[in-house]
């Protein structure tokens, strides 16, 4: 099974951006059977912190009243923050690994189904993790099913 990882690296070598700063992810396509691993892409993406600004919440008034009076309180499902854009920006991977991840980001990448994990170590360690960690998810789920 081919699974997905955006890992925010400087370098190429290392996993040592943080999420919200980072302009560009390499995006890996890892081999779980194997844990081989190929870059296969890599993504701008419009950096979500700026300013000391770090994917802050929004500020909602009551009534959800617009101007003039107006009530708009639906939305349109796209995302506004610069952290939810980034976040579907990377919908289409699994993993996420940066040197540091704040807990809007992660928020914002749950609603995808990424996993975000803050690691500093050169990409192949980090993905080695990774991969080690799914093969052993997916031998507990094997245990529980068999009942050993």
């Amino acid at each position: 099974m081919i699974y997905k990882v955006a890992v925010a690296t400087s370098d190429g070598i290392n996993v040592d951006s943080h999420f919200g700063h980072v302009l560009s992810f390499v995006i890996y396509d890892v081999d779980e059977e194997t844990g081989e691993y190929d870059d296969v892409e890599e993504r701008d993406v419009a950096a979500a912190c700026s300013g000391g600004n770090c994917g802050s919440i929004q500020v909602v008034q009551l009534g959800c009243g617009g101007q003039n009076g107006s009530s708009s309180c639906g939305g349109s499902g796209a995302p506004d923050t610069p952290m939810e854009k980034l976040a579907e920006a990377l919908s289409d991977v699994d993993y996420v690994l940066c040197a540091k991840i704040g807990p809007h980001a992660i928020r914002a990448l749950a609603k995808y189904n990424v996993s975000a994990y803050d690691i500093v170590l050169p990409v192949g360690q980090a993905i080695k993790k990774i991969n080690d960690f799914r093969l052993k998810i997916k031998a507990r789920k094997q245990n529980l099913n068999t009942g050993v």
